[in-house]
């Protein structure tokens, strides 16, 4: 099989007049907010210099080799026939710079430079996010690049396809802050800058006039590390389940989140604390109830001196939420309830994809997942990471039942054939798709993507210690292969799985997601036997990936859970096989 090859096409018409209507045909909603009112708007983005020798002339006048180019949601080019063919799209709006530490002030000595977007010769001073090929947004839009091209390229149906990207700057940035909004009340500079830098819907109001605020007393944090607090002194809440992602709305959109008690905090975009990281991993001998049975954890950077008093808040519970990847698109029904900013003049990348039809997460909330359904679509999850593994060294590193989108298909089954071995599965009319690569780290022509998140100062920073961002003075821990299907299975778990339930009477898919969730020594990574959990927020994250190395996606093939689906070679040949054995390496 011939590999596709990288290089870019000439834009069939200007990106100016594609937003002009893009914005005239958009209707304003009560809030004044129109997404595509926006300014000094570009295709060209800084990664481009890495591939291509580009003049003056034509920096800004290309995208990506992808089949299909983006012309407006409901239309796109086809590159092969120069034809106009109706495809419903999806725009992703992906900000440059993370909102919730705009809103706090983390940008204020620099935000001049945050108002001019990069150029192939950069005359003016523009913030080093915005020039950094591993912004989270920049690496997120060119693994969509990468899985449509396994999709053109290869014929594997689970490559989402993409239509293209452009800068630009945002008049209005939509984002929930309902659940950051006791983190951002505690900081002077988020009150200065009301009306200033953004505004606040009216749920705000209501917010602030309750009186949850006025009557809080101020938090005071102590300098040291020491505290008389233990885990087991703190109460059991009776809802564990606390969604963490930051969602901008817009009314293009592919699905809707619901938040229940199912969700969890392993369905959350968590972040890395840098307060604490992994020196040692130990085999405990028992999995009791104290902090003993747990991996040793050991303290580490002290925090930084010239934070301000917001930051003094704990980085775990707080900046946890901080995730550029988390930041989808999402219309919600419970709009009128949100508390949402609109943060003026804001970088943003647009990223064109594939409308699809719905999230795997709603599959499960509605209960419309049987055991059966459950292992044939996990059979094509695998299957879909087998192949970025092979292609691209990839591990997406957030994967959870929301970053699963599927469309419709008439398709009975699907084909496929890995290491010699014939695979036929049913589809009960759904072909999964992976989404948001935010955190995805991959490598493509001698280059490795991995995101700023797991920079020094990212919200991913303690997940892996490894190139391009390896600290010398820590333990190496590099991507892990594994760490996809766990963290998949923590998030599918408290959807199928009841603490009382008898792991003997599980169904298959009950057996499956269990099994993922089992770390090195056989422990449940996500709950301790007494019910509690074993490793909150982002420690989660990060003992997933040191602790966790059986789960590899081509091993699962032998579970007799997913060897069922295998069938002989005598398949008709009007049958399309997805070959997974010939596709090309791509590092």
């Amino acid at each position: 099989m011939s590999k596709f090859e990288l290089f870019y096409n000439k834009i069939p018409k200007k990106i100016e007049n594609i937003i002009s209507d893009l914005c005239g045909n958009y209707i304003i909603s009560q809030d004044d907010y129109n997404p595509y009112s926006l300014e000094k708007v570009q295709y060209y983005h800084p990664l481009y210099n890495k591939f291509f020798h580009l003049e003056d002339n034509n920096y800004n006048r290309i995208t990506l080799n992808h089949r299909y180019q983006f012309i407006n949601n409901e239309y796109v080019h086809d590159t092969i026939d120069d034809t106009k063919k109706q495809k419903n799209t999806f725009i992703k709006f992906s900000p440059l710079i993370d909102p919730i530490r705009y809103m706090i002030g983390k940008f204020k000595e620099e935000h001049s430079s945050l108002n001019n977007l990069p150029k192939l010769e950069n005359e003016n001073k523009i913030h080093e996010n915005l020039t950094d090929v591993q912004n989270v947004s920049y690496v997120d839009n060119f693994c969509y690049y990468l899985a449509s091209k396994i999709l053109h390229s290869h014929n594997i149906v689970h490559g989402i396809d993409y239509y293209g990207s452009f800068l630009g700057m945002q008049s209005k940035f939509k984002v929930d802050v309902g659940e950051d909004i006791e983190y951002l009340s505690n900081s002077e500079y988020f009150h200065e800058n009301i009306n200033n830098l953004y505004e606040l819907n009216k749920h705000y109001e209501q917010y602030n006039n309750s009186g949850s605020r006025a009557n809080r007393e101020k938090l005071k944090i102590s300098n040291t590390n020491h505290h008389n607090i233990t885990f087991n002194s703190l109460p059991e809440l009776e809802n564990r389940d606390i969604n963490i992602e930051y969602n901008t709305i817009n009314n293009e959109l592919i699905y809707e989140k619901k938040i229940t008690n199912k969700t969890l905090t392993n369905d959350s975009n968590i972040v890395s604390t840098d307060e604490e990281s992994i020196e040692s991993c130990e085999n405990p001998e028992e999995d009791s109830d104290s902090d003993n049975s747990e991996i040793s954890i050991s303290s580490g950077e002290e925090e930084d001196e010239e934070d301000d008093t917001v930051d003094s808040c704990s980085k775990e519970s707080k900046e946890s939420t901080l995730s550029l990847s988390s930041y989808e698109t999402i219309e919600s029904s419970y709009e009128d309830e949100e508390i949402l900013a609109y943060i003026y003049n804001y970088p943003i990348q647009c990223i064109c994809i594939e409308k699809c039809n719905g999230t795997f997460d709603s599959l499960f909330e509605n209960e419309e997942m049987t055991s059966h359904k459950g292992i044939c679509a996990l059979f094509q999850i695998i299957m879909n990471l087998i192949t970025y593994q092979k292609c691209f060294h990839l591990t997406h590193n957030d994967l959870h039942t929301n970053n699963i989108m599927y469309i419709k298909t008439n398709e009975e089954f699907l084909y496929y054939k890995v290491n010699k071995q014939y695979y036929k599965v049913p589809t009960y009319g759904k072909i999964y798709k992976i989404i948001d690569f935010g955190r995805s780290i991959y490598k493509f022509n001698g280059r490795m993507f991995m995101g700023n998140c797991f920079g020094p100062n990212g919200d991913a920073s303690t997940q892996y210690n490894c190139e391009p961002y390896m600290n010398e003075k820590k333990p190496r821990v590099d991507p892990n292969f594994s760490f996809d299907l766990c963290r998949l299975g923590c998030s599918i778990y408290d959807f199928i799985i009841d603490e009382e339930e008898n792991p003997d009477d599980f169904n298959d898919l009950q057996s499956v997601v269990s099994l993922w969730c089992k770390d090195d020594y056989n422990k449940n990574i996500l709950y301790k036997k007494n019910g509690q959990e074993r490793y909150p927020d982002f420690k989660l994250y990060k003992m997933i990936a040191r602790t966790v190395h059986n789960h590899l996606p081509e091993n699962q093939l032998k579970l007799p859970y997913f060897s069922a689906f295998e069938i002989s070679n005598n398949i008709p040949e009007n049958i399309k096989i997805m070959d997974l054995d010939n596709l090309p390496c791509y590092v």
